[in-house]
């Protein structure tokens, strides 16, 4: 797809997010993309899904705790801070530009997870304005081009994560999209233990995949 492609697929994304959050029977909004059959895709064509559900679960509600557990410690939010430190650092940033930093998480329970923060503080995916769309529609084909040309096409799924109707506009929330690539199983260790094994370091996937040449591997197809 072209970025104007994907960038259109963004404005339904927020169309649809911002019309079921007005309903009163609504909690909390799930927007994904399951690629491929170990991600949980069951049609072959190429698409995406919108879940709008009356309850917060509980992993999204811990979620939000621990975000204003940390605001209240040290009285800013835990994204905004971490995304200062890693554009200082840059040796887990696989792409930065104006409105969105792509990276790769310093604990990352599987390889190759990247998720895409917005740069400005924004708690709901409803607040992110025209040219923010614009720019993640470039950074998101190109983050899953790197994926597709630099690990093989791996199956993937990737979610947005933002705040329910009742948080919009907290100060201790940062919404982002969390690309996660099926490239290992969870075993009997994962399960037993709540543990995961990683064996591929965040720095050095980082690396792996701003050396991907998206355009170059496009071309030579």
């Amino acid at each position: 797809m072209s970025d104007a492609h994907v960038a259109n697929l963004l404005r339904v994304y927020k169309s649809r997010y911002e019309a079921l959050s007005l309903d009163h029977r609504i909690a909390h909004v799930t927007i994904f993309k399951n690629h491929g059959a170990d991600a949980g895709a069951s049609l072959e064509h190429p698409h995406s899904q919108l879940i709008a559900t009356p309850v917060i679960s509980h992993q999204v509600r811990e979620r939000f705790q621990q975000a204003l557990n940390h605001y209240d410690e040290y009285g800013e939010c835990m994204f905004c801070q971490s995304l200062e430190e890693e554009i200082s650092d840059r040796e887990r940033v696989v792409l930065m530009t104006e409105h969105f930093v792509a990276m790769e998480l310093y604990a990352s329970p599987t390889p190759f997870c990247t998720p895409i923060y917005p740069r400005r503080h924004m708690a709901s995916f409803g607040d992110i304005s025209a040219s923010e769309i614009a720019d993640l529609a470039r950074v998101l084909r190109t983050v899953l081009a790197k994926l597709y040309h630099g690990l093989g096409n791996p199956d993937f799924n990737f979610t947005i994560r933002s705040a329910p109707a009742e948080y919009v506009g907290v100060k201790h929330f940062h919404w982002y999209i969390s690309i996660i690539p099926r490239l290992t199983r969870m075993a009997g260790f994962e399960l037993g233990s709540g543990m995961f094994i990683n064996t591929v370091l965040p720095e050095a996937a980082a690396e792996f995949l701003r050396n991907v040449k998206v355009e170059l591997a496009a071309g030579a197809s």
